[in-house]
């Protein structure tokens, strides 16, 4: 049986608020665009059967009839007769080409105008659904919400859209050394910066963040924060309390609340080894190694791709740049046949090409994040990279942002 049901759910929301959103379902036009033949153009409309002896016998005028205010598109043009149009303005009966402004000279005393050359039948129209036309598909379920796509259901009147549902993950930092306040962290404790690194992380993959708050190194406190977020949440991460070989409360506490609990406890990953995974009531739950670079690491891996399946998207695991070593790198000898995360500094030279250094320190360095900006898989059967050798980077959105001008990531 199948521990984890990973079922994503769709909601309705305004479509304004939809941004970055993704599509339940399809949008199909319901009407035409434009609704009726109108004018692109400001000019004059004619009859084109008019103005084809131009070319023959050289300008011709013609009679301005003067326009019908209301009921517009309802309004006959006779031959012989034109009338003033404006852009977007709808095009009278008969009227089939539009002589923009320019090519005409206004006889205001006459009520004439003289055209001094002909052009194609059709000219400046915009025919009713020639951009859009009724029972038209114009975005397929799946597709990812851009301002201009927000621009365009709403030019169908379209107030409200169904899309997926972003997954709420709960997070719950553990450990008795971890507090909020700066004060207090001089004195020996150690601050819950984690939390929030995991929490934008959750955000920027599109889910929901729900901090339950610092729990203490304590059983039942444990077990009663994992109920909370059983009932609050699609997906539970806790941070810290994670290790392997000595007793872990976090896992303690999974496997009291019920089964399956925890299905593995510790990964071939480097940083991120004592990284646990479990299940309960159906739902993932994934405990994160405390130190920065492990936690970072783990939700990499585990936690952003089950997100991003929960709104329709695929994880974010495609390399997006080739860039050039700078140093050497080897693999730490206790984890060389580890899956490793090698964390990189990219820059770009004069001539456009890339080059990555690579960032290393202790897994508890947060210096080692702010100083890269990108990263580098590096599979098991690796264990060393060389300068000047071409790898893949990976860019993953709130961890790889630039500050720097040598390069810019969107």
């Amino acid at each position: 049986m199948n521990a984890i049901t990973m079922r994503p759910m769709a909601e309705s929301i305004f479509t304004e608020k939809a941004l970055g959103r993704v599509l339940w379902t399809d949008i199909t036009s319901h009407i035409d665009i434009p609704s009726s033949n109108r004018s692109h153009m400001d000019g004059f409309v004619v009859k084109h059967n008019d103005i084809t002896k131009i070319s023959q016998y050289g300008p011709i005028k013609l009679r301005i009839i003067p326009k019908r205010k209301a009921n517009r598109k309802n309004q006959k043009l006779l031959t012989g007769r034109s009338t003033r149009i404006s852009t977007g303005e709808v095009m009278p009966l008969l009227g089939d080409t539009v002589i923009p402004l320019e090519y005409t000279q206004f006889d205001s005393k006459n009520h004439t105008i003289t055209i001094q050359r002909d052009f194609p039948k059709g000219s400046f129209i915009s025919y009713k659904g020639s951009e859009i036309a009724r029972n038209d598909l114009l975005l397929s379920a799946g597709h990812v919400l851009r301002t201009q796509d927000l621009a365009l259901v709403s030019m169908l009147g379209i107030r409200k859209l169904k899309i997926f549902k972003k997954p709420t993950v709960a997070i719950i930092p553990t450990g008795n050394e971890l507090t909020n306040e700066i004060n207090v962290a001089k004195g020996g404790k150690i601050l819950n910066t984690n939390s929030r690194v995991i929490s934008d992380l959750i955000e920027i993959s599109g889910g929901k963040p729900l901090d339950l708050g610092i729990t203490p190194d304590n059983n039942d406190k444990i077990k009663n924060k994992i109920r909370v977020a059983l009932s609050e949440s699609d997906i539970i991460l806790t941070t810290g309390g994670s290790s392997v070989g000595v007793r872990d409360l976090v896992a303690e506490s999974i496997n009291d609340i019920g089964k399956p609990g925890i299905l593995v406890h510790g990964i071939k990953l480097d940083r991120g080894r004592v990284t646990g995974l479990a299940a309960l009531r159906r739902k993932p739950v994934i405990v994160l190694p405390g130190p920065i670079q492990g936690a970072a690491n783990a939700f990499i891996v585990f936690a952003q791709p089950l997100i991003r399946v929960m709104l329709g998207l695929n994880p974010f695991t495609e390399p997006l740049i080739i860039a050039k070593l700078t140093e050497d790198w080897n693999a730490r000898k206790k984890f060389q046949n580890f899956t490793k995360i090698v964390y990189v500094k990219i820059s770009q030279s004069v001539s456009g090409e890339f080059h990555a250094k690579p960032i290393t320190g202790e897994t508890t360095d947060i210096t080692v994040l702010t100083k890269s900006n990108g990263f580098i898989m590096v599979p098991e059967r690796l264990t060393r990279l060389k300068r000047r050798q071409k790898v893949k980077i990976n860019i993953f959105p709130g961890l790889s942002f630039s500050s720097g001008s040598s390069i810019e990531f969107p």
